[in-house]
């Protein structure tokens, strides 16, 4: 097992660059994937309806396509929202059913954007849509948007998945973090990192802070990002007494802390000796001021 730490300079500019900005990644491959389904699909109408004979004013099925588009791009957010605050949580046959049920709401929203949207291009354009009889056009609309909706949720699990791949994965070493009575014995002073088919050892002292993310903690050490499939509260009981829980969703490590300024609102704003701001929320103010003997 190789137990020095991967630095973030020896990975390729380009998976650096991505891991570095995976929104930003994610964002661009959607918007492209989204793009070339709709010049596809309006072509294909074009091509269809020209072949048998009949007339269409071009931008009309690009209106059908984009329109459409367009509320999946607004929902994919919202979904992974609610998918990483709640869905996630369930366990593997809750959350199946929940994101089956949620396929219902999923394509009530679409259709419903979709139409509105078809309407105002139609009248910009000075012309009428009919989107037709409700139920039976609803129900034509809602088979093809479970389709959707699993798809996108699987494309999206799926670059996840390669996103934690290349980023490595955390874990305590077995049986160091937990006893039989599934409680901490001692803070574990070792981290498993698995990145890519190979292992690494890292000092849990060389977290210099973690963030929630659904299901998953990340933890920051130096300069690279590593999640691992743990609570806050779990994880906050294991880590050594030098780390505070400054927010419901973040922890720190007190020896990284460079400076605490107090805001307006309430709260406090701490930058680590990294440059990150982070927010201290009222909810942990007093211990955290306890924990470094601050006045």
């Amino acid at each position: 097992m190789n137990q020095s730490h991967p630095l973030p300079h020896q990975q390729p500019l380009l998976i650096r660059h991505f891991l570095a900005h995976q929104w930003a990644w994610g964002a661009v491959l959607l918007a492209a994937w989204f793009g070339l389904n709709v010049l596809v699909l309006a072509t294909t109408t074009l091509m269809e309806v020209r072949r048998n004979g009949g007339t269409i004013p071009t931008w009309e099925p690009f209106c059908w396509e984009i329109s459409s588009c367009l509320v999946l791009l607004l929902l994919i957010p919202i979904g992974l929202w609610l998918n990483d605050r709640w869905i996630s949580r369930l366990g593997l046959k809750l959350g199946l059913l929940a994101h089956l049920l949620a396929t219902l709401p999923f394509s009530l929203v679409h259709v419903t954007g979709m139409v509105a949207i078809r309407q105002l291009w139609y009248r910009l354009m000075g012309a009428h849509y009919d989107f037709g009889d409700w139920p039976v056009e609803f129900f034509y609309e809602y088979r093809k948007d479970a389709q959707a909706y699993l798809t996108l949720a699987l494309v999206i699990a799926g670059y996840r998945f390669i996103a934690r791949r290349l980023q490595g994965e955390a874990s305590y070493l077995a049986d160091s973090a937990e006893s039989e009575t599934n409680e901490p014995a001692s803070p574990p002073e070792r981290l498993l990192i698995k990145k890519l088919g190979r292992e690494f050892l890292v000092q849990t002292a060389a977290i210099e802070w973690v963030e929630a993310s659904g299901n998953y903690a990340n933890l920051h050490i130096k300069g690279s990002v590593y999640p691992m499939r743990i609570t806050m509260d779990k994880l906050e009981k294991l880590l050594p007494p030098n780390f505070a829980r400054i927010h419901r969703s973040t922890i720190i490590n007190l020896e990284q802390v460079q400076e605490i300024t107090a805001l307006d609102t309430g709260d406090y704003e701490i930058r680590l000796r990294n440059d990150q701001k982070l927010t201290l929320s009222r909810r942990y103010r007093e211990r955290f001021k306890a924990m470094l003997s601050l006045s």
